[in-house]
C-alpha cells in the first residue's frame, strides 16, 4: 500500500490494479499574524496586530515608568522572533478592575482603623495584614491591593467629591 500525502489531497493506492481512490481536502482560514517574522516587529506594523497592545481592556500605560507593549517588541524584536505573540501572558490592567471596587465604609463601632487583607482572609500571598488610619474625611487606600476604606460619617463628602483641607 503506498501513500502520499501533500497539503491538499491523498493519494491512495489500494493495489497492484491501476485502482487509485483520490480524496481532496483544503482548509483556508484567515487570522490575525500571532507569530510575525522578524522584519515585522516594528512599531508600524504591530500597532495593526491585536496580540501588541498593551492588556486587552487598557491601550494606554498605567504607570509613568512603564514601557508600552509595543515600544518593547519593536525595541528587542530578537525576543519575539518565532514566538507566538497571542500565547504571550496579556493579562488584564488592574488599574481598571479594581477602580470599580466600591469604598468600604467603616461604621462608628467599628473604629478609625481599617484592617486589609486582600479581602480574601489568610489565602492571598503576598498580602500582610495592613491597618489603614481613617481619621481624614477621604478614602484611604491599601498600598498592596488598591481597596479604598472611609469611615461612614464621611460617606457624603467623598460621594459628592468635596475634600475638606485641613
Amino acid at each position: 500500500m503506498l501513500r502520499i500525502r501533500s497539503r491538499y489531497c491523498t493519494i491512495r493506492r489500494v493495489s497492484n490494479l491501476s485502482s487509485y481512490s483520490i480524496r481532496y481536502s483544503s482548509s483556508i482560514s484567515l487570522k490575525v499574524e500571532a507569530e510575525p517574522p522578524a522584519n515585522k516587529l516594528n512599531k508600524k506594523d504591530l500597532q495593526n496586530n491585536q496580540f501588541a497592545k498593551q492588556a486587552p481592556n487598557r491601550q494606554v500605560t498605567w504607570s509613568p515608568s512603564q514601557e508600552e507593549r509595543i515600544e518593547v517588541i519593536s525595541k528587542f524584536p530578537y525576543r519575539f522572533t518565532q514566538r507566538d505573540l497571542e500565547k504571550q501572558p496579556r493579562p488584564y490592567a488592574a488599574i481598571d478592575l479594581i477602580a470599580k471596587e466600591p469604598i468600604r465604609y467603616l461604621t462608628a463601632n467599628q473604629g478609625n482603623i481599617a484592617v486589609c487583607d486582600g479581602n480574601r482572609g489568610n489565602t492571598l500571598q503576598g498580602h500582610p495584614k495592613v491597618f489603614i488610619n481613617l481619621d481624614q474625611p477621604k478614602a484611604s487606600t491599601c498600598g498592596y491591593c488598591g481597596l479604598r476604606y472611609a469611615k461612614e460619617e464621611f460617606k457624603e463628602i467623598i460621594e459628592k467629591g468635596e475634600t475638606p483641607t485641613l
